[in-house]
C-alpha cells in the first residue's frame, strides 16, 4: 500500500465505523465524517483535506451544525488552507495531534503477561476502563465499545490481565492490511508503570504475524513520546477545530 497522507487518512475514516451512527459515516477521497450523536465532543469528527471551502463548509461543517452536538473537525493538507471558513463560522483551533504509522513490528522484547483477544462478556470491565481513561459517560463508552465487536472478523479487542483482572485494553479495527489503534486504556491505579506499552507491543507483534503491513493511529500530544519510543513515526499533524463552548464545556 501507498502510504501517502491522503490515504492515510481514508483509512482513518474508515475505521470510524467502529462507532460512527447508522448513517452518519461517510468517507471520500477529500473529506470524511463520523457521527455517533453522543454528547461526547471527541465522538462526532470530520475531516477535510480540500482546498475547497465548499467542500468543507457542504460535507464538513454543515452535518454537524445539523447534529446539534460536539463535535471537532480536523484540517489537513490543503484543508489547511480552507480554515477562514470555520473562523467566520465561530469556530477555534484546539491545537493539533499526530497522525501516526509503524510500518514494522515494535522492536521491544516481549514477556509473558497474559493479553488476548476478549469476548463479548468480558466487553463490560474493557468499557470500565475506557470510561475511566477518557471520563466517558455510559452511553458514550457503548457507542465506542458496541456489543457488535463480538461478531466482527475485522475488529479486536485485546485485554492485558494481571493476577486474572483486566488491566489494560486496546481496539484495533483493519482497514487495507492496517491495523487503525483506538480506546487505548489502563485502569487509572495502575497507570504509570507500563501496562499499555506491554498491551500494544504484544498486540502489533501478533497484527503484523497476521498480515498487517501496518499500524495507524490518531495520538494526542502527551501520547507522542510513547508511540515514538514504540516505532511510530508521524504522518502530519490534524489541525484541530471546535466551537469554544464545546470544549469549555468538556474541561
Amino acid at each position: 500500500m501507498d502510504y501517502d497522507p491522503v490515504k492515510l487518512l481514508r483509512v482513518l475514516g474508515d475505521s470510524t465505523r467502529l462507532w460512527a451512527a447508522a448513517g452518519q459515516h461517510e468517507v471520500h477521497q477529500e473529506w470524511w465524517l463520523a457521527l455517533s450523536g453522543e454528547s461526547n465532543v471527541s465522538m462526532n469528527l470530520a475531516c477535510c483535506q480540500s482546498a475547497n471551502p465548499n467542500v468543507l463548509r457542504d460535507h464538513c461543517l454543515q452535518p454537524m451544525l445539523d447534529l446539534g452536538k460536539p463535535g471537532i473537525i480536523m484540517l489537513g493538507g490543503p484543508g489547511l488552507s480552507t480554515a477562514q471558513t470555520l473562523i467566520d463560522a465561530g469556530w477555534v483551533s484546539v491545537g493539533a495531534m499526530p497522525l501516526m504509522l509503524m510500518t514494522a513490528p515494535p522492536a521491544g522484547r516481549l514477556d509473558v503477561t497474559d493479553v488476548r483477544a476478549i469476548s463479548l462478556e468480558e466487553l463490560v470491565f474493557a468499557r470500565k476502563i475506557i470510561a475511566d481513561g477518557f471520563t466517558l459517560d455510559p452511553s458514550s463508552v457503548e457507542a465506542v465499545l458496541p456489543d457488535s465487536v463480538a461478531d466482527r472478523t475485522d475488529i479486536d479487542v485485546w485485554g492485558l490481565y494481571e493476577a486474572g483482572q483486566m488491566v489494560s485494553s486496546v481496539t484495533n479495527v483493519r482497514e487495507d492490511d492496517i491495523a487503525v489503534v483506538w480506546s487505548m486504556a489502563t485502569r487509572r491505579e495502575s497507570q504509570g508503570q507500563g501496562y499499555g506499552r506491554r498491551l500494544l507491543e504484544m498486540v502489533l507483534h501478533e497484527q503484523f504475524e497476521n498480515g498487517v503491513t501496518g499500524s495507524l493511529l490518531h495520538s494526542s500530544r502527551a501520547g507522542e513520546p510513547l508511540y515514538r519510543n514504540l516505532g511510530y513515526s508521524v504522518v502530519e499533524y490534524l489541525q484541530m477545530w471546535s466551537r469554544p463552548r464545546w470544549i469549555l464545556g468538556s474541561a
